[in-house]
Formats: structure tokens, C-alpha cells, sequence
């Protein structure tokens, strides 16, 4: 769900600390506090996802904006990106960590659907992972092709990179390494996706799980809000004090 936080001011009190200018300074002064507050609260976010995530990478820490005020408009925001031009917008895994509750099920996860019984996924004890701590994607589309689950690999992609998907596409068809569906004793639920990675060895690549459930970690507007009533005061008394200091140049 996207989120819109209006960034606003206690406005007595900003009445009360701009009623020096003049009339046609306090627009400007005020447009300027409200950016200055508004960028501050986003970044307290983005610190804030520093440290309850684990090695969030930077698509997810740019998932906040801040949507500016202007002489004219007094009105700064701090807004949730809700559309991303490849991929999956941030808000949409972000969402339970905000809200709680459980998260939509992921693209790949849907290409699984077929072999996993409709659940979710997670990554297995040898399951490669990049620098985030995520699946490596190269690792899913070898998974996809030798399972013959692709989707559209390019769909949403550009031309140069559709090229290099299709191309490790041709290779994990020719790969002789093979990933398989592990199932459970007994009852026969799918497990999870395995790989033979040696004589006699096997590795746990992709393990199959309930929807996951999370609880609010990230408080979005609780900071936000924080962050202004803490700052409001010395914010505005630096923006009078910048326009007495462009009256002395004049």
C-alpha cells in the first residue's frame, strides 16, 4: 500500500517565528524549512532500515522520495515509490515491514507455483547468495530453465539487458547441473528445489515455506513525524536567519 506523508508545521507557531520577515520573504523561508524537513525525516527512515534489515540494497533504501514544497505550494510530502520501471517497487515488499502482516507472493515464486504447491520461498543452506544477502538471479533463471517454468524472462527490460538474460538462458539449457524438487516423506509436499553439486552430494538450493508473516518493523510515520517535532524549531530559526543574512548583501 503507498504512503503519502504530508510533512506539516505547527502553524502558530511558525507564525510566530516568521512574523519578523516580510511578506513576501516568509513563502520562500517557509517552502525551504518544510524540503529541509521533509528530506531530514526521509533519511531517518533510510536509517532506520539500516538497521532492522539485513544488508538492504539500494533499490530498497531509495524506495522513499520527498515530494517538495514551493513558494506557492506549502506543502512537502514523504511518499512511498509506487512504481518501479523494472521489477517490483520497493513499497510492495516493504509493506508488511510497515504495516505487518503477509507479503504478496514474488515473481519467480509465482513461476514455481506449478512445483511448489502454490507456496512461498526462501533460500536453502546452499542456496548462493549476492552481496544483500538475496537469491543471485542467475541462480533463479537456471532454476526456471531447467524446470522449463520461465516466464517472459525480458519482459520490462532493455534491449542490452534482455540480451545478457537470454544468453545465460542458453547456458543454463546446456549446463549439465541439474536441479530437482525434493518432496517430503509420506505426504509428498514439494520441500523445496535441490541440486546435485557432486558425486553423491546434494545441496539445498531453494526451501519452500508458508506465506511468511511479519510484524511492523519500520515505523514509517512514527518517524516521520518524530523527526519534524524534534527539528521544526531550529529548522526555521536557521531559514530567518539566512534571510536576514541575504538582506545584509543586498
Amino acid at each position: 500500500m503507498p504512503m503519502d506523508l504530508k510533512v506539516g508545521l505547527d502553524a502558530k507557531a511558525l507564525q510566530r517565528d516568521l512574523s519578523a520577515l516580510a511578506e513576501n520573504e516568509i513563502p520562500k523561508a517557509a517552502a525551504s524549512a518544510l524540503n529541509r524537513l521533509a528530506t531530514g525525516a526521509r533519511m531517518k527512515v533510510v536509517d532506520r532500515m539500516k538497521e532492522v534489515f539485513d544488508r538492504p540494497n539500494a533499490f530498497t533504501l531509495n524506495g522513499f522520495f520527498t515530494r517538495p514544497a514551493t513558494g506557492k505550494n506549502l506543502e512537502a510530502w514523504v511518499a512511498t515509490r509506487d512504481f518501479a520501471r523494472r521489477g517490483t517497487p520497493a513499497i510492495t515488499y516493504l509493506g508488511p515491514q510497515i504495516h505487518g502482516g503477509e507479503r504478496d507472493m514474488k515473481r519467480f515464486e509465482k513461476a514455481l507455483r506449478t512445483v511448489s504447491g502454490g507456496q512461498y520461498v526462501v533460500p536453502g543452506k546452499d542456496c548462493p547468495l549476492d552481496e544483500n544477502g538475496n537469491i543471485k538471479r542467475g541462480i533463479i533463471i537456471q532454476i526456471l530453465s531447467r524446470l522449463n517454468l520461465m516466464l517472459d524472462p525480458t519482459s520490462n527490460m532493455g534491449d542490452r539487458t534482455a540480451r545478457r538474460i537470454a544468453k545465460q538462458l542458453k547456458n543454463a539449457r546446456g549446463s549439465h547441473s541439474e536441479f530437482f524438487v525434493g518432496y517430503e516423506r509420506g505426504n509428498r509436499r514439494p520441500r523445496g528445489i535441490f541440486k546435485l553439486i557432486g558425486p553423491g552430494k546434494i545441496g539445498e538450493i531453494l526451501r519452500f515455506v508458508s506465506q511468511p508473516h511479519y510484524k511492523a518493523r519500520l515505523p514509517v510515520e512514527q518517524i516521520v513525524n518524530e523527526t519534524i517535532a524534534r527539528r521544526q524549531d531550529r529548522v526555521v530559526n536557521e531559514e530567518i536567519i539566512k534571510v536576514f543574512r541575504r538582506r545584509g548583501l543586498r
